[in-house]
């Protein structure tokens, strides 16, 4: 019989030679905010670990709280204080939420801890994992893909070794156990981790209508389509490159690459990948507003997608995803997060992101109330005054707590919950 070969968890022990390693950088950055003024470390690591301790002495980590915390802060500095936390306090927050049962909470919770790359990483392998287990049962390889072509050839670097270093097993391998190792879509993953995509902004002409017209002699133009010529040349072509390639055969060939694709391709999912890749290399913006969109318009809602792409794209170009869901969709992001996400404390977090600033709450005569379903096993209801918001800037820009609100963030553990 045929060894079954299961996917490994993450690894949760790290020596303190290696916190420290980690710390020495850490203090060097921190004057690297824009409003670093505002951001006390060490004191907001401190209060932090008291709301931790909280939930400690109460038997439980109340997700809502934590989230409310954190949704103050850059994903820089929260990731400094969930570091700064395991090695001054020694809580481990990234662990205590992953032991949590899953729920929407858990993992919007977990995608403001740690950084994109490590949440593409940590997704990516639920994904296989749950796969594997027979958790879910659909193709996740048009989600795979997902998760990997908005990554660069630096990030497709970092993004092998984060997986490696959490799950002590080579992305490719896990892949391979999972998928099969002779698919199209396994070829296809292994050659976006490959990472040797030209990434030069130009475009030549003249190589466009020679690829072009190579795409055209290995699919419509022959007998049997040439998978592995398709797969390296949208796998190491630049964006703009492939973008002149499918103009140039619309113009020769009288059909969009979308339709050959759909024409040559046999499997449904091969067919759904390399149109999703064609959507992106057109516009990156739009291919994940319509991501953004498919994750809301689904029962229930696939808050792991959603978190992944809001929370995973704040700091790089979630401005120009937003835009263009305005434009594709006719209404803004917020508008539609506001409307049909109904737990509030995820809903007040993700238009906290997308619109620099706003808090939803201020709206509803300044409380935040909590949602304690979802299995959060929380054993505590009620609300949280707005002295614990954060204010904003002028500008729109989050600010940080002061001292007077953290001690009412403590002081609502202290009396809402048994000991």
């Amino acid at each position: 019989m045929k060894k079954v070969t299961t996917l490994v968890r993450s690894k949760t022990y790290e020596s303190d030679l290696a916190k420290l390693d980690r710390r020495l950088p850490r203090q060097v950055t921190v004057s690297s905010f824009g409003h670093a003024s505002d951001f006390d470390y060490k004191r907001d690591t401190k209060f932090l670990s008291k709301i931790v301790k909280q939930c400690m002495t109460a038997h439980t980590l109340d997700l809502n709280y934590i989230l409310h915390f954190l949704s103050n802060y850059t994903c820089e500095q929260r990731i400094i204080l969930v570091r700064d936390l395991e090695f001054e306090y020694e809580y481990n927050l990234i662990d205590l939420v992953i032991e949590k049962p899953e729920s929407p909470m858990r993992s919007c919770t977990l995608a403001m801890l740690i950084e994109p790359i490590e949440l593409y990483v940590r997704d990516f392998h639920d994904l296989l994992t749950h796969k594997q287990l027979k958790k879910i049962d659909y193709d996740i390889t048009k989600k795979l893909v997902e998760i990997l072509l908005p990554l660069d050839n630096d990030d497709i670097k970092k993004f092998k070794e984060s997986y490696e270093n959490l799950f002590e097993s080579p992305v490719q391998k896990d892949i391979e156990i999972v998928q099969g190792s002779e698919s199209i879509a396994t070829n296809l993953l292994k050659e976006l981790l490959e990472g040797k995509r030209y990434e030069a902004s130009g475009y030549s002409a003249t190589m466009a209508k020679v690829i072009g017209k190579k795409l055209y002699e290995v699919g419509e133009g022959s007998p049997g389509i040439d998978y592995e010529t398709f797969i390296k040349i949208f796998t190491h072509d630049s964006f703009s490159q492939l973008s002149a390639i499918f103009d140039m055969y619309e113009d020769k060939y009288g059909r969009p690459i979308q339709v050959a694709i759909e024409h040559e391709f046999q499997g449904k999912i091969e067919i759904e990948c390399f149109q999703d890749m064609v959507e992106y290399v057109r516009l990156p913006s739009g291919y994940l507003a319509k991501v953004i969109r498919q994750a809301l318009d689904k029962t229930p809602i696939d808050y792991v997608t959603l978190s992944r792409t809001i929370i995973g794209h704040e700091e790089k170009d979630l401005r120009e995803v937003g835009l263009e869901y305005s434009k594709i969709y006719d209404e803004t992001l917020d508008q539609t997060i506001n409307s049909r996400v109904d737990i509030l404390e995820i809903k007040r977090l993700l238009i906290l992101i997308i619109t620099h600033g706003h808090d939803i709450t201020d709206d509803e005569d300044g409380k935040v109330h909590f949602d304690h379903s979802y299995g959060t096993n929380s054993t505590s209801a009620g609300t949280l005054t707005q002295a614990t918001q954060s204010p904003t800037t002028g500008n729109g820009m989050r600010r940080n707590p002061s001292h007077e609100a953290f001690d009412k963030v403590v002081s609502v553990f202290k009396t809402t919950r048994t000991h």
